[in-house]
């Protein structure tokens, strides 16, 4: 390690003890820091840094984690990809990133960015090299919003991330057990829990398969017993179960960690059979303000409709932005702005200096005062007379998706876009997930023509379930196109 390394990495130890263990392979903490290291000199030759963003685009496995270790050991902060983002947006990320390469199990080149191997970092760098485009303490760069068109990244900061893990693995026992099992996408900040808590704790992360993960654990509950905790989206959650209730068996966890997508009662209530004497923990927190910022345990016998999001733990502070409430009974509603030690330091967005021409991107900080970041969240909450809040639902034309921040906006857009396409709109809802509708100009167009479409500029998981084409027209009492939904 070198003086440059973020602080985080002398929370790792130097053990014998499992620190990863991938397909029956075990990974020690002391192979892993003796594997990292190495890596860690390849990556410095090539520019790493603090200040620079080293790109990863890889499934959670055991390559995925020697290299965030490395990274970190650098000084240099990482920007995980998800796997389905397509090769041009990806590429474009990277160059916001000051970088033209990307470190994958693939190789292949898009736009001028190289995707490395893990075999391919020790060769010469030549020209590709990291230039430094945020502040020294930026630990990772998550990008939140690829779906708008233009990627927007939150840039995280070594003590946002050192105040989350302090107190999420306090309060969920990180070292009461093994550790935690690893399969969400690298690419959601969800996974920043399983990721990098258990290996401060000195504990071991146990990665599964990211597709297969839930039919294995319904077949072996036994793959998840003494783990100090799990942590998914409701969605995940419920698939697990459903399986588990096929099969007749429960699974034992003591914490169950659900964020990434609203939560509601009877949702945990259908949990219970299969997940008994499991504590569920409700974490939210947008991107902006580092994975998680409120928490809210449910009552084992909890029977209403809605699940709050809690309180915000020391060094978060939230508050409302809206009308205030006009008699003493009524309960306090509006916009969510959190503050803090937890809040980003801002986004990675295009540039409009002379960097665009280069495609870098340019910070664009968070306001503050008093040394105190803050963010508007754009999510609708409710503050009851004890101080928890309650999420209601996103203020504008977002929506979560799977646990992935979507566009609908921006979806519509592109359909629109598309030749012959007169209006098109986009939805969210617990019912249908996500579905659009489309008005053509004739019968020609299909749905696989419109999905085509989408695909190359949106990741798998923002695309709609079903698209719906007709060629009727509605207009609106104010002359506007519209689409029908029957």
């Amino acid at each position: 390690m070198t003086t440059h390394a973020h602080s985080l990495v002398g929370d790792l130890t130097g053990s014998t003890a499992a620190a990863v263990i991938e397909q029956g392979v075990v990974t020690t903490h002391a192979q892993l820091l003796s594997r990292a290291r190495e890596v860690a000199v390849q990556l410095r030759r090539r520019g790493a840094e603090p200040g620079a963003i080293v790109p990863i685009q890889a499934a959670p496995s055991t390559t995925a984690l020697v290299q965030i270790v490395a990274i970190l050991m650098t000084g240099a902060a990482f920007a995980p990809i998800d796997l389905r983002m397509p090769p041009r947006t990806a590429a474009r990320i990277a160059r916001l990133c000051g970088a033209d390469f990307i470190l994958g199990a693939t190789g292949g080149t898009t736009d001028g960015v190289v995707w490395l191997g893990p075999g391919d970092v020790a060769d010469d760098p030549g020209t590709h090299r990291l230039i430094p485009t945020v502040p020294r303490d930026t630990v990772y760069v998550i990008f939140t919003s690829g779906t708008s068109g233009e990627p927007k990244g939150v840039v995280v900061p070594e003590p946002a991330v050192a105040a989350y893990l302090g107190w999420s693995m306090r309060e969920y026992d990180c070292t009461r057990g093994w550790g935690a099992p690893l399969f969400t996408s690298l690419g959601f900040d969800l996974t920043i829990t399983s990721l990098l808590g258990p290996l401060l704790n000195g504990r071991r992360v146990e990665v599964l398969d990211p597709l297969r993960w839930p039919l294995h654990v319904a077949n072996d509950p036994g793959i998840l017993q003494g783990a100090s905790f799990a942590k998914m989206t409701p969605s995940q959650v419920t698939m697990l179960c459903e399986l588990l209730e096929a099969r007749g068996a429960r699974c034992s966890m003591p914490v169950l960690v659900v964020g990434g997508e609203a939560l509601y009662g009877r949702s945990v209530a259908r949990w219970r059979d299969s997940l008994p004497d499991t504590l569920v923990v409700n974490e939210y927190g947008p991107s902006e303000a580092t994975v998680g910022c409120c928490r809210y345990t449910v009552p084992a016998d909890c029977t209403s409709h809605e699940i709050p999001i809690g309180t915000a733990p020391s060094g978060v502070e939230l508050s409302i932005e809206g009308p205030p409430p006009r008699t003493g009974d009524e309960l306090e509603e509006g916009e969510l702005v959190i503050a803090g030690v937890q809040v980003a330091t801002g986004y990675l967005t295009v540039s409009d200096s002379d960097d665009a021409a280069a495609r870098r991107g340019r910070l664009r900080p968070f306001p503050g005062s008093g040394g105190k970041r803050s963010y508007r969240s754009g999510d609708r909450v409710r503050r009851d007379h004890d101080g928890t809040y309650t999420y209601l639902g996103r203020l504008g034309r977002e929506a979560k998706v799977a646990g992935f921040r979507i566009n609908l906006a921006a979806l519509e857009s592109c359909l629109n876009a598309f030749p012959g396409v007169v209006s098109a709109a986009v939805q969210a809802d617990e019912v249908h997930g996500l579905r659009s509708a489309v008005v053509t100009r004739d019968g020609g167009t299909t749905q696989d023509d419109l999905l085509a479409h989408l695909r190359e500029t949106f990741p798998s998981y923002a695309l709609p379930r079903s698209i719906r084409i007709s060629t009727r027209i509605n207009i609106t009492e104010r002359g506007k196109s519209s689409v029908s939904w029957e």
